[in-house]
């Protein structure tokens, strides 16, 4: 009989997971995903009127429930059961396909989860209804019965549950950009299906609850009852935001961590569900392809006219995006900004989630490792012996301890791309609250930071990102006034340059005005009028204290907070700020941080009686110049030619106050070094050679030391500066 076919698929379906189910160790995801079948194959039951099937079921959901909980003492004995449950379903499910009905016994084997889970109710229907509103009751008082008996669950919950949401959000801001896209709908409705079966049987029936009427409103979006917009969006975004702070309130709870009481009311967000469900009208449309990329300024309605034609008449016929293409209307970059489809993976990795502290543990002692190896391979008694079998044994220990740090040092560099995605929301949520029309476009998001950096640079970007919204990008009148596109683009972009970490903020809204600031700066007495200072100079004083141009103060900035904390956050991380900014443009702000990472690739210098380490990211060229080479211009001070460029000298040892083996530079060795966006060349009396160090603090007394950004303990066991260009360059000019 077709009406039970899709009961069968269910049963099989439970039937082949658990051969994958590892008993011995309890996967939180998988089991929820268990029970969550079990449910819906209770409830498929109950409609075709299947009550020895819906009993069963209901024994095997309690059943397992009391196993993860660790209720029951014989685990093997319970899952025991379970399979024989899966049996008993699949044959009482084959009965009812064949002759519509089973007669077979099912009490022999209801008393065995009796006798496990302590339930003498599963031996009647009548009974677990009885049992299950004594539940629902007891759950409304608070009863001790709900309280979670192993924290380790919890925890597991806690960590998925967030990369859920982390993953949900990424999927539906991926949505709205393609609302056809039935992957999407998909990748946003397991997260969800997984979070709900979890929450389920931990008793987080809040969690469990929102989690299921989010999931009900995908269902509806993947059978075409309700179409992609941007209400719905909002209200899944909503939903996804509730679960998160109810998350992260769980958390703080078992980390001991003082919190105030969490206050959420979700019957608003309930009504609104509600109200989308019944087809309450909805005023926004989904916009198509050729759409928004009239509205990005990529082509004119003309253009799409064209293109509609082109894709008709083509044989096969083409999607709008290959005929604009094929026409040479648009870059296929455009076209793929507009899907939104850059990022857009799947990925297919087997992961191991690793405590903090251990990894952070694991690093600081490869990074002794590092340095003990260095010792051994620069001991004296190494170096003299002629044993080929010995130092063919050390450089193999050279060799693997390199590749242990490595791979070690790789562990805790995470990409950016997250941190973009978290942007790209805020983008989205201010947009609307400002009543603009603001997209984002990245770039650079697989460039890998020290993930101890990651939440250091978070709120600096939110401000960088707030301004660029509320400040920046002008409004839609505007912007079709000055002849730009209606949508404003705010674009984000990371990359390595010099040993540093750059993550740039740009926007093409009305760029910074020069004289706006200047004169606020002198109505605030931060500068004399009569200061002459650069472009640069002054676009650096909106990062002073109290400091604002904004006309009127809003939700989202203009009361003169922000920009300061943005230069402290930067500073605290030996970071620069680099502003570009071009009146009714747009402009770009350039955030440069040092690689913090524990081990380091580096060029030892040796300068008189000092050794100094230089990042090999920092280093262009290594030369010894010819005297001819070496300028000394009024005006620019020392230079030295290299390939037809004059680049700035830098003594080192008058830096540091040392006595050098040689002033002459064509006696010397000079290292052109690279800063944020300028080239010196460094004098130092010679290259002892290239090693791997290990980066240690110089503590806080020497912490804001400038020129220098940590020390190493090189093989002999002596400590070694490792220096910073551009804290170098900066103390060379106020040297002159």
């Amino acid at each position: 009989m077709k009406e039970y076919d899709s009961l069968m698929n269910l049963i099989d379906s439970i039937a082949s997971d658990f051969l994958f189910f590892d008993s011995k160790e309890i996967d939180v995801p998988a089991a929820g995903n268990f029970l969550n079948k079990l449910e819906q194959l209770i409830k498929e039951a109950e409609a075709l009127e299947a009550d020895r099937l819906k009993r069963v079921a209901s024994g095997l959901s309690s059943l397992l429930e009391k196993i993860i909980l660790e209720r029951i003492e014989d685990k093997e004995a319970g899952f025991g059961v379970f399979e024989k449950g899966i049996t008993l379903m699949q044959e009482i499910g084959d009965s009812l396909k064949n002759t519509g009905g089973y007669e077979g016994d099912i009490e022999s084997f209801m008393e065995s989860i009796a006798v496990l889970t302590g339930e003498q109710g599963a031996e009647s229907g009548e009974q677990i209804a009885e049992s299950e509103e004594q539940v629902a009751e007891s759950k409304e008082q608070g009863a001790e019965s709900d309280e979670i008996q192993d924290e380790s669950l919890l925890r597991d919950f806690i960590v998925e549950g967030l990369e859920y949401i982390d993953e949900i959000e990424v999927n539906l801001l991926n949505l709205e950009q393609d609302p056809e896209n039935l992957d999407c709908v998909n990748a946003i409705f397991r997260p969800f299906h997984s979070i709900k079966g979890v929450a389920g049987f931990l008793n987080l029936e809040a969690i469990r609850d929102l989690a299921h009427t989010l999931e009900n409103l995908l269902d509806k979006v993947r059978n075409k009852e309700l179409l992609v917009s941007s209400r719905l969006i909002d209200i899944i975004l909503d939903g996804s935001d509730v679960l998160k702070a109810i998350i992260v309130k769980l958390k703080d709870d078992m980390e001991g961590n003082p919190t105030e009481p969490l206050e959420i009311d979700t019957s608003t967000l309930k009504k609104r569900i509600e109200s989308i469900e019944q087809g309450a009208p909805d005023t926004v449309e989904v916009k198509k392809l050729g759409e928004i990329l009239v509205e990005d300024g990529a082509i004119t309605e003309e253009n799409l006219e064209q293109g509609l034609e082109v894709a008709e008449q083509s044989i096969p016929p083409k999607k709008i995006g290959e005929a604009l293409i094929s026409e040479g209307k648009v870059t296929p970059k455009q076209v793929s900004q507009a899907l939104r489809k850059q990022t857009k993976k799947a990925v297919d990795t087997a992961v191991v989630r690793v405590n903090i502290k251990k990894l952070d543990d694991l690093i600081d002692m490869v990074g002794e490792l590092v340095i003990t190896q260095s010792m051994i391979r620069q001991n004296s008694f190494i170096l003299s012996n002629s044993d080929i079998r010995l130092s063919r044994d050390v450089s193999r220990l050279s060799s693997i301890t390199s590749e242990l740090q490595r791979t070690s040092t790789s562990l805790r560099m995470v990409p950016i791309k997250q941190t973009f995605q978290r942007m790209s929301r805020l983008v989205r949520d201010l947009s609307r609250d400002a009543g603009k029309h603001v997209g984002v476009v990245t770039e650079g998001e697989d460039t890998e930071i020290d993930r101890n950096m990651v939440e250091e640079i978070y709120n600096p970007l939110v401000h960088m990102v707030r301004n660029a919204v509320d400040h920046g990008i002008d409004s839609s009148e505007e912007r079709i006034k000055a002849g730009k596109p209606e949508k404003g683009m705010v674009r984000l972009k990371a990359f390595h340059r010099g040993g540093n970490v750059v993550i740039e903020i740009s926007d093409d809204g009305k760029g910074l005005d020069r004289d706006v600031i200047l004169k606020k700066a002198v109505e605030k007495e931060l500068i004399d009028s009569s200061d002459d200072l650069s472009d640069q100079d002054i676009y650096k004083l909106i990062f002073s204290a109290g400091f604002s141009t904004a006309a009127k103060v809003t939700d989202i900035s203009g009361r003169g907070v922000g920009m300061d904390v943005v230069k402290q956050a930067v500073e605290k991380l030996r970071g620069k700020i680099e502003i570009d900014s071009v009146i009714n443009e747009g402009s770009t702000f350039a955030l440069g941080f040092p690689l913090t990472m524990a081990i380091i690739d580096g060029m030892i210098v040796r300068v008189g009686g000092e050794r100094y380490i230089i990042p090999t990211t920092a280093i262009r060229q290594l030369l010894r110049p010819k005297e001819e080479s070496y300028n000394n211009i009024v005006g620019k001070g020392e230079t030295i030619n290299v390939m037809g460029n004059l680049l700035p000298l830098v003594r080192l040892y008058k830096i540091f106050g040392i006595e050098p083996e040689h002033e002459n530079p064509w006696e010397a060795i000079v290292v052109v070094l690279e800063g944020e966006n300028r080239s010196k060349c460094l004098l130092v009396d010679e290259i002892l050679g290239e090693e791997e160090v290990v980066i240690k603090s110089l503590g806080e007394s020497l912490k804001s030391s400038k020129g220098v950004s940590g020390g190493a303990i090189m093989g002999d066991g002596n400590v070694g500066l490792i220096l910073d260009p551009e804290g170098l360059f900066e103390l060379s000019e106020s040297l002159g």
